[in-house]
């Protein structure tokens, strides 16, 4: 069976706000990544590639057991 991951958008979204990042434009400054790929990651529509997701965690200073929560989170919907 097939793992399937998905981003928990809803955590990132927190860290954003508590860095005090509250746009996307804001986030696309900071990371560097286009902001149109950053709305389909938070709004779950993708998931970040490697490099995406080295670039948030770098911008947002994301412990490593926290990104790989965050960014490796099972997705318990797909059947």
């Amino acid at each position: 069976m097939k793992t399937t991951y998905k981003t928990d958008s809803r955590e990132l979204k927190k860290i954003m706000i508590d860095r005090g990042i509250s746009t996307i434009v804001q986030l696309s400054a900071v990371t560097g990544v286009n902001r149109n790929t950053l709305s389909n990651i938070l709004n779950g529509e993708s998931q970040p590639s490697a490099e995406v997701m080295r670039k948030l965690v770098a911008a947002l200073e994301i412990p490593p057991e926290q990104a790989g929560r965050i960014f490796f989170n099972p997705n318990l919907r797909i059947a």
